[in-house]
């Protein structure tokens, strides 16, 4: 906390000191948890006499960019939706002429109403009499934390109309804080990126044909998609014990532990192995790797990845991307999936209810479409396409 933030509060005591660095607390857990903003414009309206709080980030463009989701206190939501129909291109306190010249002079600091324009133009406007006023705020005070394209993000302060404009004491605290703010603001935008990259992540692990499992070098399982929960139901296949993950013989489970230890020691090398599961069935193929550098404080050891396709089950490639790959017709397609799995000409034409003469044609078109020749490389060239459209 700097000394002068100290000076401006008056003697502090023990206690008011305490307050105080719980505010800083909140500001930069409100980084991490976004809907601590709320109390954040509050606890900050009430410092500098404020009534009123709304963390914008608006475009100087055309003004777009107001969203319910904004944090904002003691401010009613339908002035939100009134914003954004109608006064978010005629903000006096925001739009500006030239919005190229101005963000290149753009910088963080703190303004009120009277430095950005005169009262007495402000009080004439129609932004000040149809939206200030009804919401009873007479002056602004216009927090600004960061800029990112045309965007410009601000906290502003609304002061109800029976108070004088902010005055020194009550600017120089608020630009005590103001770096906290800033820095509060950036650090919660970069977390809030990197969330959206693992959610997104999640989302494409998740929706991947193979059983995908995350464990660290002892083979705790950190996160499983969807098609290696339904591989741990396969009997004699993978099993979790107290959380780790091993295979059904003991021999299997020895060795895949080793290859998980190994691709989570600092050598980093992976393997694969064959998880046998019953006479007369194809096994499950397991491929070991690392997945990311050892290092955090947080989570110590290496992430490893455990990729397991089930031979035995036959993945159907999305008939939609085929059309859109090769400029197949529907009945194209469907032949073509439909050789994938591995029936003949004369038993396609049997379930599809067509003449072999039929099949056949549509077999020609299908070799020109693709650039093949034969079934079997047609065949070939379905298992690549499927393997790129399910990485």
């Amino acid at each position: 906390m700097p000394e002068s933030l100290w000076g401006l509060l008056g003697e502090r005591g023990g206690v008011a000191m305490a307050e105080d660095n719980r505010f800083l607390d909140l500001v930069y857990d409100a980084a991490v948890q976004p809907l601590l903003w709320v109390p954040v414009l509050e606890q900050l309206a009430d410092m500098v006499g404020g009534s009123t709080g709304w963390l914008s980030q608006l475009s100087v463009q055309d003004g777009s960019g107001i969203s319910l989701d904004d944090p904002r206190c003691r401010i009613d939501p339908k002035w939100t939706a009134h914003y954004a129909a109608y006064y978010e291109q005629r903000n006096p306190l925001h739009n500006v002429p030239d919005p190229s010249a101005y963000m290149k002079q753009w910088k963080p600091c703190i303004l009120t109403d009277e430095n950005w324009m005169r009262k007495d133009a402000l009080v004439r406007s129609e932004f000040y009499n149809d939206f200030l006023q009804p919401q009873d705020v007479d002056s602004v005070m216009m927090i600004r934390l960061a800029k990112r394209g045309s965007e410009i993000a601000t906290i502003n302060i609304g002061r109800a109309t029976p108070r004088h404009q902010f005055d020194g004491a009550e600017i120089e605290l608020a630009n005590s804080i103001h770096p906290h703010l800033i820095r509060a603001f950036n650090l919660g935008r970069k977390l809030a990126g990197a969330q959206r990259v693992e959610q997104d992540l999640q989302h494409t692990i998740d929706r991947s044909p193979h059983g995908l499992f995350l464990l660290d070098a002892t083979g705790a399982i950190r996160h499983v998609n969807k098609a290696g929960e339904a591989l741990l139901r396969i009997p004699g296949g993978l099993q979790v014990n107290e959380g780790r993950l091993i295979a059904h013989s003991q021999s299997q489970t020895k060795r895949l532990l080793g290859l998980i230890a190994c691709a989570g020691s600092p050598s980093g090398a992976g393997g694969s192995m064959a998880l046998d599961i019953a006479p007369g069935r194809l096994p499950i193929s397991l491929t070991i790797a690392p997945l990311t550098e050892a290092g955090s404080p947080h989570l110590r050891g290496r992430t490893v990845l455990v990729c397991a396709t089930d031979l035995e089950a036959r993945t159907k490639l999305p008939e939609k991307q085929l059309r859109d790959l090769f400029g197949l017709t529907p009945a194209e397609t469907r032949l073509a999936l439909a050789l994938l799995d591995g029936i003949t000409l004369r038993e396609a034409a049997e379930r599809f209810e067509t003449s072999q003469h039929t099949t056949r044609t549509q077999l020609a078109r299908i070799f020109d479409k693709t650039g093949t020749n034969r079934q079997s490389d047609l065949v070939r060239l379905l298992m690549r396409v499927d393997g790129v459209a399910r990485p």
